[in-house]
């Protein structure tokens, strides 16, 4: 029969094998560790340690292992070995984007330009969401020239290309004005020196494609840049269609969520709301537009709350409501509750 003594060695020693056994599969099959030190100070995705060189796209451990994508690179030369962006890096053989060999890319040429385009003297490189990688592109695109040239919150739109001569929207040449093309604001529209396009999707090539609408030309007045709305002339758009017409434009402004005002007319998805309702003029809008409030009445995406005092009501931070009786707290599910406040009486 064991001794406390034995026992207790014998415990020690489990405990020393399972501690070493979980090190040796994490840094062998699992996360990055050691750490180690960043190839290049300016970039925070490619790291070298004992085992070699890997990208990892998030620094935190829990965010890694929640959403993050980290990889080891195969067949570095670490001589020669360079980090370009946070997703590129080559050596004298090989070019990656974040941990994948790039296949047909020419290391030596190969450069990430000012735009954020890859490419090399041969080719212009394209995303591929089906490879989850970058491959050469099947336009004969002109290589010095090629630049992304849209912009977002997030960086470059990888589907719009232009060289000297052509747009390409998803490797797809377009039959419009070069020079001139350009996004209208945030929207789905777009134009040149001779027409308005929209974004459509195409359900049988499984893509979007880019259609002119012929019945609208620039130039284009005023833009709402948030939404989905555009003023062409005395015409006023919503995803293509005319939803009214008006001689003159005094007032043209997004209130909310594909909420938008023309004079004095309250629109939503293209329909005009509340006619009769609330007067738009002296309307003022909170909560992403799904609040109203004029002298009279307060509404709820559409549904008045009666028993709230128009005239003294006000807003007095994101979520907080008062009126001269009660405070109102937008609850928490309010898309799920028949009214959206919390009220509590005022002392």
């Amino acid at each position: 029969m064991k001794t406390k003594r034995q026992k207790q060695k014998t415990f020690f020693k489990a405990t020393i094998i399972v501690f070493a056994s979980y090190w040796f599969l994490l840094f062998f099959f699992g996360l990055p560790i050691p750490r180690g030190t960043r190839v290049c100070a300016d970039y925070s995705t490619y790291y070298k340690n004992l085992r070699g060189i890997y990208y990892i796209s998030v620094e935190h451990a829990l965010s890694l292992i929640e959403y993050g994508h980290w990889g080891y690179l195969m067949n570095v030369d670490q001589a020669t070995f360079a980090v370009l962006d946070d997703n590129w890096a080559k050596d004298k053989n090989q070019v990656w984007y974040q941990d994948r060999i790039v296949k047909a890319a020419d290391a030596a040429s190969f450069a990430v330009d000012k735009s954020g385009l890859p490419k090399d003297k041969h080719h212009v490189f394209v995303y591929d969401a089906d490879m989850c990688n970058f491959r050469p592109s099947k336009c004969n695109m002109d290589v010095a020239t090629a630049e992304y040239f849209v912009f977002n919150k997030d960086g470059q739109d990888w589907t719009w290309i232009r060289d000297r001569n052509h747009v390409y929207y998803d490797e797809t040449k377009l039959d419009v004005d070069r020079n001139t093309f350009a996004p209208l604001g945030r929207t789905y529209w777009w134009t040149d020196r001779d027409f308005i396009y929209m974004d459509q999707w195409n359900s049988a090539l499984n893509k979007c494609e880019l259609i002119r609408v012929d019945s609208l030309q620039s130039p284009i007045d005023t833009l709402n840049a948030g939404c989905h709305y555009l003023r062409n002339g005395r015409h006023i758009i919503h995803l293509g269609r005319v939803i009214d017409e008006v001689a003159e434009v005094e007032r043209f402004e997004e209130v909310g969520a594909d909420k938008c005002i023309v004079n004095d007319k309250l629109f939503e998805n293209g329909t005009w709301i509340l006619k009769d309702s609330l007067r738009v003029p002296e309307a003022e809008f909170y909560f992403y537009g799904h609040i109203a409030a004029d002298k009279n009445r307060v509404f709820f995406c559409r549904k008045p709350l009666n028993d709230i005092d128009a005239a003294t009501f006000r807003q007095r931070d994101d979520e907080t409501f008062e009126d001269r009786n009660f405070i109102y707290t937008i609850k928490e599910n309010v898309w799920r509750e028949e009214y959206p406040f919390d009220r509590k009486r005022k002392p």
